[in-house]
């Protein structure tokens, strides 16, 4: 028999992944986490008994591919171009004060200039597989702070490309010069606008062939090939892999058969970005955390709780609340994976020695895994440490929402949920307010007449400000799951009598939200469920008003299912 060597790796990698995994869940710790600890277990560092570590890296590098590719699906241009202000503002912000801070602290440290600009590198940037891989599961990133997320993760994804160029300068002369840098930096703008053309518009017309051909085989062929072929490209022209990935999802999400292409994906993701997990925790040596475990814990928090305040300050500056400032603070508190290129680029140079490199990789792994546990804590310590500032919300209500008002309606949230049920209302002539937490969104409605107030709705002072109290009903569409069920709590006990109506996305979220007090919540995916079983029966010549019933019925039925779940009937 043939013997292949990589299958023993990834025997051993996904077995061992699977038992720590499994464990680590049964104590309620994130999958993460526990394929972090699978590579620290199997790893050089650890009972090393995995010998092509490479191989596992390269297959790791395809995970954050697919990974990107997905969530670049659920953007579209028109999305990146709305994001303008936070991929260039916070982003550009984010970075400059990061490297900054980390430059005074490494001088102060008695690293050398070119020393001290290399930790303000790699401490400027975070990880975007673990974020965004956490925000997915969680359904956040469509909220506030996964959009504001993104678009620093972005920037500083963009941030690479000069930061490589300049590591052969920072470590003394190099082989190139300021020309070919510049032409470098000029071939990697030139390939992203050809990429975008070409995917915006070769793409689509090549997708629409395979469609024809009505093979799955072949479509899944050509997605597989799209999200790894553009990934490569952006590689050949210096920009990283996984922002080529994120843009290809991008501009193929405005294809109609997005979907479909991210249930042919998916699978392949999720086998590969755990590789990648466990490829990040093969490069510890346990031992470190074991002789100098101050060191690298006090490393660890130190540079998570200096770039999460850096990054609070910059999610202020540009108007966001204090909630969403503190929920991407501890999010992107972490050392990024790309700082790992970057590391092992400057210790060719001499720029960091042996001894530092291998420390900074026992802190930089300590804060990835403590980053799905601060996410988890996050909407608690918001709620627990910050209210809302004066400046947050209106200080003025129009007569029909004052103190002695009463029977308006509350709309949080104006996506298209709640523009939708605004322009209801005002059809019907009732009176409403808007809360929303989007500046722009809040200065057009305003110049447009509507009254809108800024603010978090998960903050009681915002809700009151809105005259909950005195309101009929509250209306509750919003992208983030956590601050959904912290709206539906305050809303309730500051009003008992109010009628609450929550859209949210997954039915998992129906019990908890009416155990909160929510008295009617319409899931997106079991309503979509409905409307396509709704088709299918007219298709078969069922009438409209069987079709409505039926409809009802099965919606009344696992609507109380749900309900009678949660209280453990």
């Amino acid at each position: 028999m043939h013997d292949l060597p990589i299958l023993r790796e990834l025997v051993i990698v996904l077995g061992t992944s699977l038992a720590v995994s499994y464990l680590l869940h049964r104590l309620h710790v994130p999958t993460m986490v526990g394929f972090l600890a699978a590579g620290v277990l199997i790893g050089p560092g650890g009972l090393g008994l995995v010998r092509d570590a490479r191989a596992i890296q390269g297959m790791a590098e395809i995970g954050v591919v697919l990974l990107l590719f997905v969530i670049g699906l659920k953007f579209s241009l028109a999305d990146l171009f709305r994001m303008r202000n936070t991929v260039l503002g916070a982003g550009a912000l984010q970075v400059a004060l990061t490297v900054a801070a980390a430059f005074g602290a490494a001088r102060l440290w008695g690293f050398s200039p070119s020393q001290a600009i290399l930790w303000g590198f790699l401490a400027a940037l975070s990880s975007t597989a673990i974020l965004l891989k956490a925000y997915e599961e969680r359904g956040e990133i469509d909220s506030p702070q996964g959009r504001l997320a993104v678009g620093i993760l972005l920037f500083q994804d963009l941030a690479v490309i000069p930061m490589m160029l300049l590591i052969p300068w920072l470590g003394g002369p190099g082989p190139a010069g300021w020309g070919q840098a510049a032409w470098a930096l000029a071939k990697s703008a030139i390939l992203l606008g050809g990429f975008l053309v070409a995917a915006r518009h070769v793409f689509p017309w090549l997708l629409e062939r395979v469609v024809r051909t009505r093979s799955g085989e072949i479509f899944m062929l050509a997605v597989v090939l799209a999200a790894l072929g553009t990934a490569y490209l952006a590689g050949l022209g210096g920009v990283s892999l996984a922002l080529g990935a994120f843009l290809a999802g991008m501009v193929i999400s405005e294809s109609e058969y997005s979907y479909q292409i991210v249930s042919e994906v998916a699978p392949f993701r999720d086998i590969f970005t755990s590789l990648f997990f466990v490829s990040i925790g093969m490069l510890v040596e346990p031992a470190l955390w074991w002789s100098q475990p101050l060191s690298t814990a006090g490393l660890a928090l130190a540079v998570m709780a200096a770039k999460g305040l850096l990054v609070a300050l910059v999610a202020l500056a540009l108007g966001a609340g204090p909630r969403v400032a503190l929920l991407a603070a501890l999010a992107l508190g972490q050392i990024g994976e790309f700082s790992f290129v970057l590391a092992q680029a400057g210790a060719e140079r001499g720029l960091i020695g042996p001894g530092h490199f291998r420390l900074f990789l026992a802190a930089s792994i300590t804060a990835m895994a403590l980053t799905p546990f601060a996410i988890q804590l996050s909407d608690l310590l918001a709620g627990r440490l910050f209210g809302a500032r004066p400046d947050d919300i209106a200080k003025r209500l129009p007569a029909h929402l004052g103190a002695g008002a009463h029977g308006h309606v509350v709309i949080v949230g104006y996506g298209i949920n709640g523009r939708n049920v605004a322009n209801m209302l005002a059809e019907m002539r009732v009176p409403y307010a808007i809360l929303e937490l989007n500046p722009a969104t809040v200065r057009r409605l305003r110049r447009a007449g509507e009254w809108v107030i800024f603010g978090d709705a998960a903050r009681r002072p915002v809700l009151l400000q809105a005259g909950v109290r005195f309101a009929r009903a509250l209306v509750v569409s919003t992208a983030d799951p956590a601050a959904c069920r912290q709206i539906v709590a305050q809303a309730r006990e500051a009003n008992p009598s109010l009628a609450i109506l929550v859209r949210t996305r997954y039915s998992g979220e129906i019990a908890e939200l009416h155990r909160l007090g929510a008295e009617a919540v319409v899931a997106d995916e079991f309503e979509a469920s409905l409307a396509l079983a709704g088709r299918l029966m007219a298709l078969y010549g069922t009438g409209e008003r069987e079709i409505s019933e039926r409809q009802a019925a099965i919606r009344n039925e696992c609507y109380e299912l749900l309900r009678k779940e949660r209280k453990g009937i």
